[in-house]
């Protein structure tokens, strides 16, 4: 051995000393695998140098489902239920299933595209193919696990950065007009849940946010409602924490909706004098079943569907009641910055992205402007 180099058969081989990240103590380790004495000391120095720097990444066997079950279960206590849960089903459905016995210092950028353009063709249910947002979904859950795998120093770079992300076309958001919208309220009137479906349309609250609606964030004299919370169903259960941007937001309503809204309250307060003691609405629900229980938000987005059977309707989801007040006010001209901040986006340029196509092109409109504001004509 020359200078920590040494010929072992027909390949050379090099060590350096290395802290084992358990006991912090450094011992020898050896790398080998080189054609070439000129090739093994180039990577000694690299290897050298960069654990002057800090830098250096100790070699590990683990693999990169390991990887991901140990970065999700440090990561629950910081991440809403709803995000774990969507998390978990993600990666033990696509991640697990085409990477999760590679090890993890081993991935490259060209490996992962393979596996990402796999996943597009055949990695869903029995084989069928997946949509681009859901392998761009994976894969970002994978960037962000292998980010925290870079500050960990367990690999040196994050090879999801360089591989290419299938591409999808833009999802074209079905919604109703303002005829259509009425039409649905006036079908559905005798719903028990027409209330619900009636502040979707008329605020863009998201399907979590209304379930987790109390009165206490109602002004019925004002005709204000406060979204600061936000309900999410796994499984059978409803956990409730803070909405999605983490931000709160007061949003106007109209007079019908308010109005609407006050009857509501009446005859909710008549069911709670009818159950008497038995009534479960504790913290003052908007949205309840008539003794007072949670509606699920799974139930909601079912039944929203069914209720549109037989009135000759685009078929909406409740989801899709969110588009459509956007989409309804920006046609309508209302600035992009408060159609963003009614829905509670973080940035009016999500509004932009989202909803580009329902912002009116009309350029002979502009032009009449300035010609008016600079020429008075």
């Amino acid at each position: 051995m020359k200078d920590g180099i040494i010929k072992r058969g027909a390949t050379y081989s090099y060590v350096i000393r290395e802290k084992d990240p358990e006991t912090g103590k450094t011992k020898p380790r050896w790398y080998g695998g080189f054609s070439t004495a000129k090739a093994a000391k180039q990577a000694r120095d690299d290897a050298r140098s960069a654990s002057n720097k800090g830098t250096h990444v100790v070699r590990r066997d683990v693999t990169v489902g390991e990887w991901l079950d140990a970065w999700l279960e440090a990561h629950s206590v910081e991440l809403k239920p709803s995000t774990v849960h969507s998390y978990r089903s993600k990666i033990d459905s696509y991640l697990k299933p085409a990477l999760g016995m590679d090890k993890l210092q081993e991935l490259s950028p060209m490996r992962l595209s393979v596996v990402f353009a796999e996943l597009q063709k055949g990695g869903g249910k029995g084989g069928a193919a997946l949509s681009a947002r859901s392998v761009q979904y994976a894969r970002s859950i994978l960037r962000k696990a292998l980010n925290d795998a870079v500050v960990e120093r367990v690999i040196p770079i994050n090879p999801v950065v360089g591989s290419k992300a299938p591409r999808g076309v833009k999802p074209k958001h079905v919604t109703w007009t303002g005829q259509q919208q009425r039409a649905f309220l006036a079908g559905v009137e005798s719903s028990r849940w027409v209330m619900v479906w009636t502040l979707a349309l008329a605020t863009g609250m998201r399907r979590g946010e209304l379930c987790a609606l109390d009165w206490a964030h109602v002004s019925l004299e004002t005709g204000h409602v406060v979204v600061e919370r936000s309900a999410t169903q796994i499984g059978q259960e409803v956990v409730t924490t803070d909405t999605k941007n983490h931000e709160n937001r007061t949003i106007a309503i109209d007079p019908q909706t308010l109005a609407a809204l006050r009857a509501w309250r009446k005859t909710q307060a008549a069911e709670r004098l009818q159950w008497g003691p038995a009534y479960a609405n504790e913290t003052d629900l908007v949205f309840t079943w008539e003794d007072g229980s949670r509606v699920l938000p799974d139930y909601l987005t079912k039944t929203f569907v069914t209720e549109q059977r037989g009135l000759g309707l685009p078929r909406l989801t409740l989801h899709g009641t969110r588009h459509t007040h956007a989409t309804t006010l920006l046609r309508e001209g209302v600035p992009v910055h408060i159609v963003s901040k009614r829905l509670g986006h973080k940035d009016p340029s999500v509004t932009l992205n989202v909803y580009a196509d329902a912002i009116p092109k009309d350029d002979d409109r502009a032009v009449e402007v300035f010609a008016k504001a600079v020429w008075g004509a």
